[in-house]
């Protein structure tokens, strides 16, 4: 028995290239079917590039980016492998969900494919979590406020919130145990998570076939072919032209590099990535007690009806024209995701620091002072107006008066917060009486249900070069 005959004998490869290439295909299949094995080899880009990554990587603060460095400066296509490694984290998200709106609308997602469903939902959590913990290991301005806004949304959740943070952040700030503790689920964990999924999804696709066209009478459903070397003809011309594309992203736009986590910028802006820009907007329209509505609640519901999907309605029909609801609310929550992620990459590149937002009206000179202090003192350092600021620790100012806010209790709470509210983290400020009552009146006058908002220039707002009601 030669070489040949007896690897294959012994691996069963005969057995393996029945189920895994030779498996029949109906030609009703199209081109849109190669967004799953899209997904699968921009996966095995990311393995190969984070492995090579993680030779020179030390998952430390005291040199986390300084090894990032020392891989885009000195280690030979170092730049180019980081580039395709951040550039293909973007396309397989962007895959990965245009994978699951083409099973949505084919209807591959119902019967008998529910777990099939159910494993790819799943998946795209993984991918979510890898694209989470793997933006704080550059340790940079952008991944270190990005991982102290993310790993605060479980605090809102009753009890058990803070010591899922805790767990999350290895203590009560991000720190070096964070960084060991993302770099460890980032490598090991979600790896093995991945392929576990992967390994599954494809067994139930080649246990139930794919789905195919939705129309029962296609022509191609009775026409078939196996799946090597057709299909994969399809998948290597669209894998090679999405390759393409990210090893010219990576040679043209490589990553962005900010300062190093730390740098004292009061101007700084933190900001996600734009995947995670949506919930970053969500965000915006919920504060103080209802911030668990935006930042759980609601991606929860979100979460959870992806999954309980298969099993809605007693429609089992895969054709989308019979299916007119759930597509409509489908189709409604995509457009809504991808307009709020425009809203939000819109805002977090304002200025911030170089404008306030007041009134589109004259302002009475008491309120042009408490401009001039907002601005002066920096206020907008922690409190947004109309979701534009910094690191939202504070809540939204904008429409203050709409809650029964009066001009003495905002002054009260502005010169003790704790006597107001035992839980505020808002420190005391060394305010005159006058700046207190300018604060108060410029607060108040942030209603924004009568007028309309207008930015002006901060060095204006400083010289009052705005317009003042006489």
């Amino acid at each position: 028995m030669g070489i040949r005959p007896f690897i294959k004998q012994r691996l069963g490869l005969d057995s393996l290239n029945d189920v895994l290439l030779g498996k029949p295909v109906g030609e009703d299949v199209n081109w849109l079917f190669t967004l799953g094995s899209l997904s699968l080899l921009l996966f095995m880009v990311q393995a190969v590039t984070g492995t090579v990554l993680a030779f020179y990587y030390v998952p430390s603060p005291d040199y986390a980016y300084q090894s990032m460095e020392y891989i885009v400066r000195d280690v030979t296509l170092g730049g180019v492998i980081q580039g395709i490694h951040h550039w293909a984290a973007s396309a397989m998200v962007i895959v990965v969900v245009l994978h699951m709106m083409r099973t949505f609308f084919f209807g591959s997602y119902l019967a008998p494919r529910e777990l099939t469903w159910i494993v790819g939902v799943l998946l795209l959590v993984a991918t979510l979590a890898f694209g989470f913990t793997g933006y704080l290991l550059p340790w940079d301005q952008k991944a270190y406020w990005a991982t102290v806004i993310g790993t605060s949304v479980p605090k809102d959740i009753p009890i058990i919130g803070p010591y899922i943070t805790r767990l999350l952040r290895g203590g009560e700030e991000v720190s070096a145990l964070t960084l060991s503790r993302f770099y460890s689920v980032h490598m090991l964990i979600l790896p093995a998570c991945m392929m576990l999924f992967v390994g599954l999804h494809i067994y139930l696709i080649r246990l139930h076939d794919m789905a195919g066209h939705w129309r029962e009478d296609h022509p191609g459903k009775s026409r078939k072919h196996p799946f090597f070397p057709y299909s994969m003809f399809k998948d290597s011309v669209v894998f090679t032209a999405v390759f393409a594309l990210i090893l010219v992203l990576a040679l043209v736009a490589p990553p962005e590099r900010e300062e190093i986590a730390g740098t004292l910028d009061p101007a700084y802006q933190p900001r996600p990535e734009w995947y995670f820009m949506w919930l970053f907007q969500l965000l915006k329209y919920f504060e103080g007690k209802f911030e668990a509505v935006g930042s759980l609640v609601i991606p929860g519901i979100g979460f959870l009806l992806l999954l309980i999907l298969p099993f809605l309605g007693r429609n089992r029909s895969r054709n989308p024209a019979d299916r007119p609801l759930v597509s409509a609310l489908v189709v409604t929550a995509f457009l809504a995701l991808v307009y709020m992620s425009f809203l939000g990459a819109a805002d977090s590149y304002l200025p911030y620091g170089k404008v306030a937002t007041i009134p589109d009206r004259p302002l009475h000179p008491k309120e042009v002072k408490g401009v001039q202090v907002f601005v002066d003192k920096d206020c907008a350092y922690c409190h947004h107006i109309l979701g534009r600021g910094g690191r939202r620790e504070g809540p939204d100012l904008s429409n203050v008066v709409a809650k029964d806010r009066s001009k003495e209790w905002l002054i009260r709470f502005i010169r003790d917060p704790k006597s107001v509210n035992s839980w505020s983290v808002m420190p005391k400020y060394d305010f005159t009486q006058d700046e207190l009552e300018a604060l108060a009146q410029y607060i108040l006058a942030l209603d924004f249900d009568t007028y309309h908002p207008r930015l002006v220039d901060r060095q204006k707002v400083l010289e009052g070069r705005i317009p003042v009601k006489q």
